[in-house]
């Protein structure tokens, strides 16, 4: 059977120590410009604001949502953050993130996933989400190695309908976490 094209981001499904996922507080500044969805991954930046993620980033976690007062002052929660949205006096966004490097989470290949590919590395695939459901549309490219990247593949996730093959859904960590050191491939300590 076929799997179903249907990215959605990265969604939390377990603790590799068993521990609660919750999402921590960030802010993302009043009027930026991309728009955040609901299980894009996220950077920090220097200025110590969040931003959406690409590949080859190092990610600080997963978008979980956002709450601000809106321009006429009523307080917002949403599943996504819409680019260039504005809030009541330039007041900064609060930003939910799942930021424990010890969060597994699942999500779809965008090419062809094969049980080889446990263990190796891959970079997401940012994606615009939906701004209808505010979901994200990111996902794990089908291009895996040894190298650094992203996420660590672990394996196929245990879900009706999937399987190995192109689309399949996988379980992966962040590898390259800005909370956590990583030692790269050649035994030296990551960035």
């Amino acid at each position: 059977m076929a799997n179903t094209d249907a990215p959605n981001g990265l969604k939390p499904v377990r603790h590799i120590a068993g521990g609660t996922i919750r999402p921590n507080e960030y802010k993302i500044p009043s009027g930026y410009n991309t728009a955040i969805f609901t299980g894009d991954a996220v950077k920090l930046l220097s200025s110590g604001y969040v931003a959406v993620a690409a590949a080859g980033n190092r990610l600080l976690g997963v978008f979980a949502g956002c709450s601000y007062p809106n321009s006429s002052g009523e307080q917002v929660f949403s599943r996504q953050w819409t680019a260039s949205a504005t809030t009541q006096g330039t007041v900064d966004v609060t930003a939910y993130i799942y930021d424990d490097p010890n969060i597994v989470y699942a999500v779809q290949s965008a090419g062809s996933a094969d049980f080889t590919d446990i263990g190796n590395m891959a970079d997401i695939v940012a994606t615009a989400g939906s701004t209808s459901t505010g979901q994200s549309a990111m996902e794990v490219s089908g291009t895996t190695g040894t190298g650094t990247a992203n996420l660590r593949i672990l394996g196929l996730y245990n879900a009706p309908n999937n399987a190995y093959g192109t689309n399949g859904i996988l379980e992966a960590t962040i590898y390259e976490h800005e909370l956590n050191q990583h030692v790269d491939a050649d035994g030296t300590a990551g960035v």
